[in-house]
């Protein structure tokens, strides 16, 4: 412990903490109405004399006021992960933002197909942008304003709408190929308004309803380890039904391709929903894996808890990458269109580069050359 050195008496919105010596983690009886045989509030005084993470507490537990020590928190292994998904969610909206301006900007990509691509490439760069806001280095306790608990619970709501967006945005993925491959109603269609209400709207009832229910019952600063609670189960339950609907779509989608394909094997027109229905389920347990790894979290302290950390980070901050790869950067359609404009633009006639003195002394040389020929025929003549 460093000698004289506090942490200062602070008032949390529920305690008022009382002087620490630095090193040390104080515990306070739990709020009223929570099981104080199960449920522990306690606050960390860090070495040098810092509350940890700022004005956070921690009521997950709940005994008598007493303080003891206690090993310091492995910071390295928090950092390394903030890192990674700050490094990984940035490179992914960087990717993103690439292929958003490839599908905008090409006008042989302009079909309904791609406006539902880009609708789940949005999605991701939103929540790129999130992860890099919530993720961005700094000291030890993070930005300052991740202290103020009205901003950093709007992040963590924002964060998980988007993600949510990411499975819905799938969903409608799926349905669009099913509609194609299978009933065949598409036409009846004319609009993509449905699969707008499907993919943002949808998920904001759900995230709405979690906010309401976290801002009643939950009393953390900020909502970052929302898992912990059997509240999280307003979000993830869509999920999952969402998973086992899409996962319904690609099998049948699936099996009526491999029974076209056997009756009429000559035909190509399969070809591109079977390249597509490969993506999906590419893309399917990606995106939905990482919404739903919290499952086997092992919150033991050790090594399993930090592996589980450093793939989660890994998973969920490459997401657009992966995105980007499979539906712009190795689609083929994509890059026919691009090796179609270069080559275009190859064939284009030069351009005289010449400045006017230069043409206006070919134009005499020119006419020069053609009296001197004449004169020569004359005189033939």
């Amino acid at each position: 412990m460093a000698e004289g050195l506090y942490c200062n008496s602070s008032f949390d919105n529920i305690y008022c903490w009382p002087n620490t010596p630095a090193g040390y983690t104080v515990y306070m009886p739990c709020p009223k109405g929570y099981d104080n045989t199960k449920i522990l509030a306690y606050r960390i005084c860090t070495e040098t004399g810092e509350w940890l993470k700022g004005n956070w507490s921690n009521y997950t537990l709940c005994v008598p006021h007493k303080i003891r020590r206690v090993p310091p928190p492995d910071l390295s292994m928090l950092l390394a992960v903030r890192d990674i998904y700050f490094a990984g969610s940035a490179l992914s909206l960087l990717m993103l933002c690439i292929s958003m301006f490839i599908f905008c900007y090409f006008r042989r990509l302009h079909c309904d197909r791609i406006r539902i691509h880009k609708q789940l490439l949005l999605s991701l760069i939103f929540r790129s942008i999130i992860l890099i806001i919530l993720m961005q280095p700094g000291d030890d306790s993070g930005p300052s304003y991740m202290n103020e608990p009205v901003v950093c619970r709007s992040l963590v709501v924002l964060s998980q709408y988007f993600s949510m967006s990411n499975i819905f945005w799938m969903l409608v993925e799926g349905l669009f190929l099913y509609m194609r491959c299978v009933v065949a109603v598409f036409h009846y269609l004319s609009s993509l308004a449905v699969f707008y209400v499907i993919g943002w709207g949808a998920p904001a009832l759900f995230v709405a309803a979690w906010t309401v229910v976290m801002y009643l019952f939950d009393t953390e600063r900020c909502w970052m380890d929302y898992t912990r609670l059997s509240y999280a189960w307003i979000v993830s339950g869509p999920i999952v039904v969402v998973l086992v609907v899409n996962l319904y779509f690609l099998l049948h989608i699936l099996v009526v391709l491999i029974t076209k394909m056997k009756a009429d094997q000559q035909s190509t027109q399969f070809a591109e929903p079977w390249k597509a229905l490969k993506a999906m389920f590419i893309l399917l347990p990606l995106l939905g894996l990482t919404n739903l790894l919290f499952f086997v979290d092992p919150q033991d302290g050790g090594l399993g808890e930090d592996i589980y950390q450093v793939f989660n980070a890994v998973m969920q901050a490459t997401q657009g990458m992966f995105v980007s790869m499979i539906y712009c950067f190795t689609n083929a359609e994509v890059q026919n269109v691009i090796r179609d404009k270069l080559g275009h633009r190859n064939h284009q006639p030069k351009f005289d580069m010449q400045g006017p003195a230069q043409r206006r002394g070919l134009l005499a040389s020119t006419t020069a050359s053609t009296t001197v020929t004449q004169s020569h025929a004359e005189t033939r003549l």
